[in-house]
């Protein structure tokens, strides 16, 4: 006797239809990949390199030039946050996600630059040779010495009086005018935009959770 089995997948073809679609509509799961390389950017910064604190330290003359500044606990890169807070990731409709950052000088951190005949930064001849525009600029340049002068202060019956007396801050300021102008940069390599070891292994667990839910949400298993 023949016996014959009817299978009706029309309900698999369509969870399968949707799951497809899921797959190919992934800005949500781009996005989440940009975020958490974001994140990894972050560490890198507060880490100061990969491996930690593989970053070329500052040259004993930035130091001395401003040592409450540049001294212990200095973190490079991050004197004003401006190149950490403008790395940013997109994602494009060719289903890839970039991150970077649009500001100018922020590949010469990246990759470095040096002036001729230096030894640090990139070392071939286009790259040695490269220079910055500088823009025309003003500042005081002041001593460090301290400085006297007027100032009001209340007695001890509480008037206001103006006294000569010693004043925290710089004397003998003087306006510098700067030109604008080309020079050449010294500056090593401290790369940011990175892989990290951690990285390849969390983006796998993002996408393995993205496809998980996505069959759950289309009625089939997951995945491993």
């Amino acid at each position: 006797m023949d016996v014959f089995v009817q299978v009706d997948d029309s309900k698999a073809l369509v969870a399968l239809g949707r799951f497809r679609l899921s797959l190919q509509q992934n800005d949500e799961l781009l996005n989440q990949i940009g975020a958490s390389q974001l994140l990894s950017v972050r560490k890198t910064f507060r880490e100061q390199g990969v491996p930690a604190h593989s970053w070329v330290p500052l040259s004993a003359s930035t130091i001395k030039r401003d040592p409450k500044k540049y001294g212990p606990g200095h973190k490079l890169l991050i004197d004003s946050g401006r190149l950490l807070n403008s790395i940013t990731y997109r994602v494009a409709s060719s289903g890839s996600v970039t991150i970077g950052t649009a500001l100018n000088y922020a590949a010469v951190h990246q990759f470095g630059s040096r002036d001729r005949g230096a030894a640090i930064g990139p070392k071939t001849k286009k790259e040695s040779e490269t220079t910055v525009s500088v823009r025309p600029t003003s500042y005081y340049r002041r001593s460090a010495e301290l400085g006297t002068g007027s100032m009001r202060k209340a007695d001890k019956n509480g008037r206001m009086r103006s006294t000569r007396m010693k004043l925290q801050g710089p004397r003998n300021a003087h306006l510098v005018h700067v030109r604008a102008h080309t020079r050449h940069q010294n500056i090593p390599a401290r790369p940011y935009l990175v892989f990290r070891p951690e990285d390849p292994a969390r983006i796998r667990g993002i996408v393995v959770r993205y496809v998980n839910q996505q069959a759950a949400q289309a009625g089939l298993g997951g995945a491993e």
